[in-house]
């Protein structure tokens, strides 16, 4: 038997090897100790194939098995390994970030806002802001378990915190999550096979950077943001390099988490959307108004992954189906149900009305506690002739709701452009509810304006396009304050004139017909029924004798108009800028005008049953308004442009004290940001170097080292354009902080530049030294430049004497314009 031929050196006695090793038993076989004989080692001999002997060479599979059953045969093993260097980074990075966490206690730049939503979740007030709710939640949760309630008494930054402010507990998630950041990194530079060393270098310069710094100090959402992003990174890395165990609990745990840390990071900000989808593509090619860029980066690698895994033909298709089920899985479902359970609870919280929710439709106001709600419950439901009602554009093109409106006022002679009016009364559309909003539906064929039966409500039927209906059925007039009604001609209107004006009309004893008629269309009467309703009712208003449809052009009047939004008709009836809903709805059986008027102006309507909306109603509203609204453009002094942020030529002052020097800058170190941005353009350089050596038959690398060497470019040179040029594409007023992430990304690059510059230097005999001391020089440098900055990191006093020699210590460090804000304040 083939026993016979088995020989083993060393005592294996006590071992006793499972079944699913037992064909191992029948191979001629010579096992060679690897270790010292001991009674304590329990490990399986490495199997030899004796030449000649026809038996069949130990498979991966056998050796699979035996480190499976080595396992087994320690099944209360733990390997528990510390880093040091590691943990004093993050040690440093605590210490740096918590001291004077406190200080100052004063509203510091966009705790403004920030400390403001945290206060209207914890009294559930509705609030709307362009970027997902994840930070401000934890802001919230942060305040709540220190018992704070959400009284505050601050309006303007630099203002005081009341003493029942929880300062210190609200700067500390930002500041602990900060923190992490550093050890991250560290731990990303090490999962990219770069030195020791070099892992420490990006480690050191994270925890250098005193703009990092500095916004993971305060209530803001960029120290979130970037653990949220180099966690999301470092899970994927991990995950990747679980390649050789595929499908275990380890490898479906690190995609897991990719998957919730990019939907953290886009829940934070959508710019955090890039660094996902980057990693996705990733995978297919090897699967934040930030976290939309982190999302982007992410996924695109994942993405490129999965490309190159179609191309392996030992893979069986089953393999493939597996692995893409498994991404797409962790990958698209898993953070779609987490981001919609995130405003479920977002929305479930927020359940009162507040000062942001006139942004929403009439409906969605309605859905909530007091407010227009207070107004609507209880209001007649379907209009009627004689209804008083207030007419609302469902689509703000301008960005701001608004409502019809007409006051005593008159188009001007002529415009700025020579053009000439009609002279008649304005009609506008007024961002302020006022009681020029109101309008009276009126039969075209009766003159009166009452409701004589509130029964009689049902009368106003809108019936199908394809249905026989009367043109009285459908075409009304509308008045304002029952003195004139609306209509509109023949004449261009103010700002936009390829459209028809819209007025008021005054008789002035000229051959001018009042064209007054408008035909009622309800959109949504397959789902909400045939007849005009409040609020539920979105219907288009079409001028009847040149089917025009009454439109909000968005576009201001000038002064003349008292810069309100201009009203006309376009003859593009199918758009959404022509689509309205009644908002208030009431109606008087007063036959008296004075009385009317005295109605329309004390009217107060009772609530009876609350207007309710499903949560996907709302959702879906809220996720459009965020992803579509645009921004409000305003004029700051410390914003900036994004081809300024690479140099850092202008920084932000987040504080200043009023009774002392004493403030706060957004400086990074110049050090770091000026080696972040020329690596990134060195490491592109030198990958295109590299390309045209191959390309002309020169490999200065081999094909593993040329792969790693393309894949950290297309992470970190791919992940710091990601994040950085999409801004040059937005409209909206931007600050430094918004490239923060990007340091983050260029640092990495300036590391991995050094080490690769390192390794190549061996072939020559002096270039590691020199790469040695210059590399000692930067963190000198680095050094130096944080002491130097730190007292406007932590809002430290500089003495009176001190200033100037401080100034111009600071600009030998600088060359730029940015640090002339600073001087302006001590000068």
């Amino acid at each position: 038997m083939m026993e016979e031929h088995t020989t083993v050196e060393g005592s294996i006695s006590t071992l006793h090897r499972p079944e699913s090793d037992a064909a191992l038993e029948r191979t001629s076989l010579t096992v060679t100790p690897q270790r010292p004989e001991s009674t304590l080692d329990r490990s399986l001999p490495t199997p030899q194939r004796l030449e000649g002997d026809g038996s069949p060479r130990p498979s991966s599979l056998d050796e699979g098995r035996r480190e499976e059953s080595s396992q087994r045969s320690q099944p209360f093993s733990i390997q528990f390994e510390i880093d040091v260097v590691q943990l004093l980074l993050f040690i440093l990075s605590v210490a740096t970030r918590l001291w004077r966490l406190g200080f100052p206690r004063a509203v510091v730049f966009d705790e403004l806002h920030f400390a403001k939503y945290a206060s209207l979740y914890l009294q559930r007030i509705f609030f709307f802001d362009s970027h997902p709710p994840l930070g401000k939640m934890l802001l919230a949760l942060a305040g709540g378990y220190s018992g704070f309630e959400g009284d505050i008494n601050f309006d303007r930054i630099g203002a005081e915190f009341s003493p029942q402010f929880p300062v210190y507990q609200l700067r500390l998630p930002p500041a602990l999550m900060g923190s992490l950041v550093v050890p991250i990194i560290y731990q990303i530079c090490v999962e990219l096979k770069m030195s020791r060393w070099s892992a420490l270098l990006a480690g050191m310069f994270v925890l250098l950077d005193n703009a990092l710094l500095v916004q993971s100090r305060f209530m803001l959402m960029e120290g979130m943001l970037l653990f949220f992003m180099c966690l999301s990174i470092y899970s994927f890395l991990k995950f990747r390099s679980l390649t050789h165990r595929e499908f275990s609990v380890p490898w479906f745990f690190w995609l897991f988490l990719t998957g919730i840390s990019y939907t953290c990071t886009l829940s934070v900000k959508y710019v955090g959307f890039f660094t996902a989808f980057v990693i996705l593509l990733l995978f297919i090619f090897s699967v934040k108004y930030v976290g939309f860029f982190t999302a982007f980066v992410i996924l695109l690698l994942c993405a490129k992954d999965f490309w190159f895994m179609l191309a392996d033909n030992y893979r069986s298709d089953f393999n493939l189906i597996k692995h893409l089920f498994a991404r797409l899985t962790f990958l698209i479902g898993v953070p779609v149900t987490f981001y919609i359970l995130m405003f479920y609870i977002h929305l479930s919280i927020l359940i009162k009305a507040g000062p942001h929710d006139n942004i929403m439709t009439s409906a969605f106001q309605a859905s909530l506690e007091g407010g227009l709600a207070a107004l609507t419950k209880g209001q007649p439901l379907h209009i009627s002739f004689g209804s008083q009602i207030t007419l609302r554009p469902t689509y703000h093109t301008g960005g701001k709701p608004c409502w019809l409106h007409s006051h005593a006022h008159v188009y001007p002679l002529r415009y700025s452009d020579g053009r000439g009016s009609s002279h008649q009364q304005q009609v506008t559309c007024y961002v302020f509810k006022d009681i020029n909003n109101w309008w009276i539906v009126k039969h075209p064929d009766s003159d009166s304006m009452v409701v004589d039966d509130p029964q009689n409500l049902y009368n106003m039927e809108i019936h199908d396009e394809a249905a026989p209906v009367t043109p009285q059925s459908r075409e009304v007039t509308c008045y304002i304050n029952y003195n004139v009604s609306i209509f509109s001609h023949d004449v261009a209107a103010p700002i936009t004139p390829q459209n028809q004006e819209v007025t008021c009309y005054i008789d002035y004893n000229v051959t001018m017909p009042a064209q007054n008629l408008w035909r009622v269309e309800v959109l949504n009467h397959d789902t909400d029924g045939n007849k005009w309703q409040t609020i539920k009712s979105h219907i288009r208003l079409v001028h009847v004798n040149t089917s025009q449809a009454l439109k909000s052009t968005g576009k201001q009047l000038p002064e003349w108009g008292f810069h309100q939004l201009e009203i006309s008709t376009d003859r593009i009836t199918n758009q959404e800028a022509t689509v309205w809903n009644v908002e208030e709805h009431r109606f008087t059986k007063s036959v008296e005008k004075e009385q009317q008027a005295r109605e329309i102006a004390q009217s107060e309507m009772i609530p009876l049953e609350p207007t309710h909306l499903s949560f996907w109603t709302k959702f879906t509203e809220l996720q459009l308004k965020m992803l579509m609204g645009k921004a409000e453009e305003m004029e700051h002094k410390y914003s900036t442009e994004p081809i300024e942020w690479p140099f850092m030529d202008k920084n932000v002052a987040y504080w200043m004290s009023p009774n002392s020097n004493a403030q706060i800058h957004l400086l990074g170190n110049p050090v770091i940001w000026y080696l972040g941005t020329l690596s990134v353009f060195g490491y592109s350089a030198l990958l295109v170097f590299y390309l045209l050596r191959r390309r002309r038959g020169w490999f200065d690398l081999t094909m593993g080292e040329w792969n790693h060497f393309v894949f950290i470019a297309e992470l970190l040179i791919g992940g710091y354009f990601l994040h950085y040029l999409p801004f040059f594409l937005t409209d909206s007023t931007l600050f430094l902080h918004s490239y923060l992430p990007c340091v983050i990304f260029k640092i990495l690059a300036a590391t991995a530049l050094i080490d690769h510059l390192f390794v190549v230097s061996h072939r020559f005999p002096v270039l590691p030294s020199t790469v040695k001391y210059v590399t000692v020089g930067i963190i000198l440098c680095t050094i130096y430049s944080f002491y130097k900055l730190s007292v406007f990191t932590y809002g430290g006093i500089l003495r009176t004497k001190h200033v100037g020699n401080q100034i111009n210590n600071i600009h030998q460090i600088y060359s730029g314009s940015n640090i002339h804000n600073v001087v302006r304040v001590y000068s």
